[in-house]
């Protein structure tokens, strides 16, 4: 029963396989470059689904590892060898090298053009040289990169606007209101506490409903929670929550917070799908965990990637333990 709702595009199922270089091609052709490194057919089609889909898994691949070792060549090889391939190699593992990335990694849209942009200002010196020999695509300083990388992620890959997300707000506060239930990820319950902070927090937050869902649990302490895996009711209103899909797009889909999930879970004693009263299920968070490092810093506070950064940075979110000592009724 399991397999048939789960969604068949994850991250280990890319919709998409692309040389790593070929992440600035599309930004060229988006700004109006003729790039040779990608076709203009492909770089159409690729665009139009990153126009529509920030969760599109996108793998970065590299033909580096393909080339034989010398003994195995066969005779003439090196005289009949395509320089372009050679640039090409070197292109697409300077990128890689850049974004802290493998061949074979694969990332939603949204993340790999955040990161893109963040790390990479210009073409020249990755597809071109001063370099005899080695002089590249005569386009990349024609500045169509960095018209793009100037305007934005957005302007590759698909964001919510203001108006839905505001919708998305007013229906999902109704349902926190009016619903027999709340349905929250159990980290979530973390997030609502570090941001309490002891009684500090004031709502509503821009990005979440969790100020909402607070004030119904502190008005109604027995309101059944039932904890989910995934996107929750928080989520709705967020830049980064897509609802064709039900997928967040942050930072890659912020698969972090999945394990986070899963880590509350664990310490918890409980699975998907438990329900309990608002005041019992705070109180067992507060009696199993004590800190975020134990979850959000992995416990052991250790950044091991750009993927799993620590939310709050290492140390423990005080937020948390003011909020622990404090209670939340």
């Amino acid at each position: 029963m399991a397999d048939a709702v789960r969604l068949k595009d994850g991250l280990c199922s890319p919709a998409v396989s692309i040389g790593a270089g070929q992440l600035l091609g599309l930004v060229c052709r988006a700004g109006g470059a003729d790039c040779p490194i990608i076709d203009a057919a492909q770089a159409g089609q690729i665009l139009g689904r990153l126009a529509e889909d920030p969760t599109l898994a996108i793998r970065l691949t590299t033909d580096a590892e393909e080339i034989p070792h010398y003994t195995a060549l066969p005779d003439g090889y090196y005289a009949r060898l395509d320089p372009g391939e050679v640039l090409g190699r070197k292109r697409d593992l300077d990128v890689l090298q850049r974004l802290g990335l493998a061949p074979g990694d694969t990332r939603r849209a949204r993340y790999l053009f955040e990161l893109l942009f963040e790390r990479i200002e210009t073409p020249w010196g990755i597809c071109a040289y001063d370099t005899d020999g080695w002089e590249g695509c005569a386009l990349a300083r024609s500045g169509a990169y960095e018209g793009v990388r100037e305007r934005g992620w957005r302007e590759v890959v698909y964001c919510r606007s203001d108006r839905e997300r505001a919708e998305y707000r007013r229906r999902n506060e109704r349902a926190i209101v009016e619903g027999d239930r709340l349905f929250i990820r159990p980290h979530h319950l973390m997030c609502m506490c570090c941001w309490y902070n002891g009684g500090e927090g004031s709502g509503p937050r821009p990005n979440d409903t969790l100020a909402e869902i607070l004030e119904r649990i502190q008005a109604e302490p027995e309101v059944p929670i039932t904890l989910v895996e995934g996107c929750c009711e928080a989520c709705d209103c967020c830049d980064g929550f897509h609802p064709d899909n039900g997928r967040c797009v942050h930072a890659g889909g912020l698969i972090r917070d999945y394990k986070k999930d899963l880590d509350c879970f664990q310490k918890l004693g409980l699975m998907p799908g438990a329900t309990l009263p608002a005041r019992e299920l705070i109180d067992l968070l507060f009696e199993r965990i004590h800190s975020t490092t134990e979850i959000c810093g992995y416990g052991d506070d250790v950044v091991t990637a750009n993927e799993w950064r620590i939310c709050s940075g290492p140390g423990g979110n005080a937020g948390y333990a003011r909020t622990r000592e404090t209670g939340l009724f």
